[in-house]
């Protein structure tokens, strides 16, 4: 019965061309990721500097997220995404370019990283908002639990990859592998067919939509408004680690680059196995009350790095959050799907991504900022807190505890009460 849903889903064609597309642009940018910010730090030895980095990468996500989601709405979605990843792969492909000229400045990465970070968010609520399209309603647990092996599997392979090739050829040329994934990811989107959505049928998209919609239904919407404060306070953590983890590696640690991939292939090796489990196996609880509780541990997982100052420990550890920590996008996904209505997927989509992705920049510039004046053990620490105690607050929001059925149920449905569906424009 585990493998039967993975299969059953695979023999739909388009949904396997856009996830093995999709699945190449994660290990693509998982790779640019490590291979920038370790270029950022070898050349600068700056805290500071990787916090702006942070901040490049996605500030712009802001600005970026409220253009996506009209884009997304108003035109056709494979379409938007394909153009999406032909220009960030022109623009990714600059960087080799421009270093084999002996002219690459920190600038021109940060500029890289800007335009990333404008566009990033078509795909990332381009995906949520096609998948439905793709696949059956009672393949939807299955579908979201393979987007996020779509993350889980580039965050292992991907850094462990790119630590071992920086060594190799720089890192610079390291991201050409991301520029081939986006012009891949583009070719396999054009090739995908789509369902014709039951809430389209007679009237595609006729009335108009509106970005204020999107917000009256996340404030409307309990499970909504409660998941998104939570994940946004989960990636401030997460923005902040992202600052810390590679100077641990390099000042307490001693293991260089190689060291900060392996780390980072270790948390993505815990998220794997996870997600893959999310999508296969039901728990006895409600897809809320696991949301709740799976991040409050994924905080304290975190804070067991405190503890340790050996690197099998803290890989370890690093595993653990990640298996703790991959399925929420997984279950939380599968419940919005259910609560907003086709006609607003990519606006709302947009929406809930860009406010979640909003705490990366704000956590990793804080980091930047603070650890020269804290240090790396509080700055651990307030990452942890970050991320757990939202979890624990989220579980005395009814509405969240009780929401979704079983985890592997495949008719997960939420509540009628619960449920709020978008204003018809005037």
């Amino acid at each position: 019965m585990t493998f039967e849903r993975y299969r059953q889903i695979f023999r739909n064609r388009s949904f396997t061309l856009f996830w093995s597309g999709f699945s190449f642009s994660v290990l693509g940018d998982a790779i640019t990721r490590v291979a920038l910010t370790w270029f950022v730090y070898e050349t600068t030895r700056s805290a500071e500097a990787l916090g702006w980095l942070m901040l490049c990468y996605t500030g712009p996500i802001v600005v970026g997220g409220l253009l996506a989601g009209s884009l997304l709405d108003r035109f056709d979605r494979r379409a938007v995404m394909m153009a999406d990843n032909l220009v960030r792969g022109m623009a990714v492909a600059l960087i080799p370019l421009i270093y084999a000229s002996g002219q690459l400045a920190i600038w021109h990465v940060y500029l890289v990283a800007a335009l990333y970070g404008l566009l990033m968010m078509i795909s990332l609520a381009g995906g949520p908002a096609l998948i439905p399209s793709l696949v059956l309603p009672e393949q939807l647990p299955t579908a979201n639990a393979l987007e996020m092996l779509s993350f889980t599997l580039g965050g292992v392979v991907g850094p462990v990859l790119a630590g071992a090739l920086i060594a190799w050829v720089g890192a610079p040329n390291v991201v050409i592998i991301d520029a081939i994934s986006y012009f891949s990811f583009a070719l396999a989107l054009s090739k995908t067919r789509l369902r014709v959505a039951p809430d389209l049928e007679g009237h595609q998209r006729k009335e108009p939509q509106r970005l204020g919609h999107a917000v009256q239904l996340l404030v409307r919407q309990k499970v909504l408004l409660s998941t998104t404060l939570m994940f946004m306070a989960f990636n401030i953590g997460g923005g902040a680690l992202a600052v810390w983890l590679p100077i641990l590696c390099d000042r307490e640690l001693e293991g260089g680059a190689t060291l900060y991939g392996l780390l980072l292939g270790a948390l993505a090796l815990g998220e794997v196995v996870s997600a893959f489990l999310a999508g296969s196996v039901t728990l006895p609880l409600s897809l809320g009350t696991l949301i709740c509780m799976a991040q409050a541990f994924s905080g304290a997982a975190l804070s067991i790095v405190l503890l340790v100052r050996n690197a099998w420990l803290v890989g370890a550890a690093l595993a653990l959050f990640g298996a703790l920590s991959a399925p929420l996008t997984i279950w939380a996904q599968t419940l919005r799907m259910q609560i907003i209505p086709e006609r607003l997927r990519g606006r709302t989509f947009a929406l809930l991504r860009m406010l979640m992705q909003s705490g990366n920049p704000i956590g990793g510039t804080l980091a930047g900022l603070l650890l020269p004046a804290l240090g790396i053990p509080a700055l651990i620490g307030l990452s942890a807190l970050v991320i757990g105690v939202p979890g624990m607050l989220g579980y005395r929001v009814k509405a969240l505890r009780l929401s979704g059925g079983l985890s592997g149920d495949h008719d997960q449905r939420v509540p009628e009460h619960a449920i709020v569906t978008a204003p018809e424009s005037e």
